[in-house]
């Protein structure tokens, strides 16, 4: 190639560069002004991978998105669907596609570097994203035991940075928003429940005057 057409070349390259660097200084201050802010990628096409386990049990919340993902991610990684269905309303607000200025993906919020410890690179797969998610959010739990407000907290700041205060909820403001949130998100999908199953009446039937009979009681004296 000859020197003016490498300079052209390296001139639209620049070009290039510049614009996306605008474009991400756009998203980070629209991001400070309204902190529900997303940037969001494309929906990387599926994989066949292995299902996850179907539950038979009812599903928690069906009227939400990726009821049935998420039942079976959070069950397979011994979790209650209540709190994964929880962190996904704070983190993504249930968008597979969402993007974090800090370069968290999909529903549930992960950094590509947490998602590969789990072998999971497609981030806006939603099964991938609920089968990292949720196996990180099950190693927190093992961490902090009961304290759920930590767990959470680990889960937004970091483990490192709960255990640099001393075990308890880092200062952040982010985190001191964050943790509250989905606690109460919790609470009250896990009051709420999921549908119960009809239940079964005893059939009962006329046998006798002023006499209600069990089936069993009827095949009997019959």
């Amino acid at each position: 190639m000859s020197r003016p057409g490498r300079k052209k070349t390296a001139r639209v390259a620049l070009a290039a560069c510049l614009g996306i660097t605008a474009a991400l200084a756009s998203a980070q201050e629209a991001y400070r002004l309204d902190p529900a802010y997303r940037l969001t990628l494309p929906v990387e096409p599926v994989v066949p991978q292995e299902p996850l386990p179907l539950i038979a049990t009812p599903i928690l919340a069906p009227d939400r998105p990726f009821a049935r993902e998420i039942d079976a991610a959070a069950r397979a990684a011994d979790l209650d669907p209540a709190l994964v269905h929880a962190v996904i309303a704070v983190e993504s607000a249930y968008r597979p596609a969402a993007v974090s200025p800090k370069g968290a993906v999909g529903l549930m919020q992960l950094m590509p570097g947490t998602a590969s410890r789990y072998g999971v690179t497609r981030l806006t797969q939603v099964e991938d994203n609920l089968r990292a998610g949720t196996r990180h959010l099950r190693e927190l739990k093992h961490a902090f035991g009961p304290r759920l407000d930590l767990v959470l907290a680990a889960y937004n700041a970091g483990e490192g940075a709960v255990r640099r205060f001393g075990n308890e909820v880092p200062p952040y403001r982010e985190t001191r928003a964050y943790v509250p949130a989905v606690m109460e998100r919790f609470q009250s999908l896990a009051h709420t429940g999921p549908p119960a199953p009809p239940r079964r009446q005893n059939s009962v039937r006329d046998y006798l005057a002023g006499t209600r009979l069990e089936p069993l009681s009827l095949l009997q004296l019959d």
